[in-house]
């Protein structure tokens, strides 16, 4: 937390250093433009007697122009009044002349007709020496400023990446070691209960039957916790879309939806055991979630990709919810009355080791669809 306040602070202090420096200096560069009107009016005190004010354009670098207004016949309808009675000793605004910026001043002085106003016209351009390299920086800082930024996002997110990988491993490695211990005690309940049933021909049975259920399912549990904190390596072979799909077709009958599935004639590589792990999963899932669904189906269809393969498994169900789209891979998070909650965690592990990613999103007809895509 500390290093990430300071990472933001850091830019936000160089930033705040910058604009400080370029408004100093522009406050200078305003004192120098004042300082050029100044002089320039200083100028006409010394004009000999016929000689033009024109002349001065010639040697004043940045003059823009300059006029010599004459006493108003009524002065007190004039707005420069104050500049004529001596009550102001210079006046000076900013505006645009012919689409540049200058500074125009306007200075009372005596010359041989009597007490003048100078209109004096500097380009602001003039004076740009000032604040040129303090702009350029201001540039520089405010551009460092958002990479700084950027990198500290980067570096937090790729903290919390590389924690929440640690946290995954962590769990897989403690899923493996648990069912590791729980499958040897679990193996000699369920034989023992079998081989009870068996001395008690059949008496008892309704006794035994839960006993033998529930073992059953804590067996689905530990092949789940082995399968999750244990992935087999993948064994690469070439394959074919559509006898993928005739083998899922197999499992069909098990499941409580209509199953239609459909396959492009696509050739890739892959671990048929694994890839058949993972697309029964998503269809088991898609399966559960339209259970209470009056006409509830599933769609499987492989089809050919830029990048290779892609099988999508789509359904008709009431969709993801907004807590179930946040911790959609979370390991042991289920939405379900019953279940281990490894199923899409594994799923994700199961295609990651073959190469491919998995995406999970809301279908635009409604339910859900997942896609798995393959390299070729």
């Amino acid at each position: 937390m500390a290093l990430g306040l300071a990472a933001l602070a850091l830019p936000a202090i160089l930033l705040f250093s910058a604009v400080l420096t370029f408004r100093a200096l522009d406050e200078q560069r305003s004192v120098y433009l004042r300082s050029r009107v100044a002089s320039i009016a200083a100028r006409l005190e010394t004009l000999a007697p016929g000689q033009s004010v024109d002349s001065l354009a010639e040697d004043e670098v940045g003059l823009a122009g300059i006029s010599i207004l004459d006493p108003p016949r009524d002065a007190s309808a004039d707005p420069l009044e104050p500049l004529w009675d001596g009550r102001e000793l210079f006046r000076t605004e900013r505006l645009t002349v012919q689409g540049e910026p200058v500074l125009r001043g306007y200075i009372p002085f005596h010359g041989p007709d009597g007490l003048r106003v100078a209109r004096i016209d500097v380009a602001e351009e003039s004076a740009d020496f000032l604040v040129r390299h303090a702009r350029h920086n201001l540039w520089i800082s405010f551009v460092s400023a958002l990479v700084l930024v950027a990198l500290a996002l980067i570096a937090a997110w790729s903290a919390r990446r590389a924690a929440r990988a640690e946290h995954l491993a962590y769990i897989g490695k403690m899923s493996a070691v648990l069912a590791h211990e729980i499958r040897n005690p679990l193996g000699t309940i369920k034989g023992f209960a079998q081989l009870l049933g068996e001395k008690l021909n059949g008496s008892h049975a309704e006794l035994l039957s839960p006993i033998l259920t529930e073992t059953s399912r804590l067996e689905a549990l530990v092949k789940d916790l082995l399968l999750y904190g244990r992935p087999a390596a993948p064994v690469l072979q070439s394959l074919e879309a559509r006898s993928v799909l005739d083998t899922m077709r197999a499992h069909a009958g098990r499941l409580d939806s209509q199953f239609h599935a459909e396959a492009e004639a696509v050739t890739f590589r892959s671990d048929p055991d694994l890839l058949e792990q993972a697309l029964l999963n998503l269809v088991r899932n898609a399966s559960e979630a339209v259970r209470d669904t009056p006409g509830g189906c599933v769609w499987l269809r492989a089809e050919a990709a830029k990048a290779g393969v892609v099988f999508r498994v789509s359904d008709n169900g009431p969709g993801l919810s907004g807590e179930a789209r946040r911790r959609l891979f979370e390991p042991f998070y289920t939405s379900k009355a019953f279940g281990t909650g490894l199923g899409l965690a594994t799923t994700r592990k199961l295609v990651e080791s073959l190469g491919g990613t998995l995406r999970i999103g809301d279908r635009q007809e409604g339910g859900v669809v997942a896609e798995i895509l393959l390299p070729g």
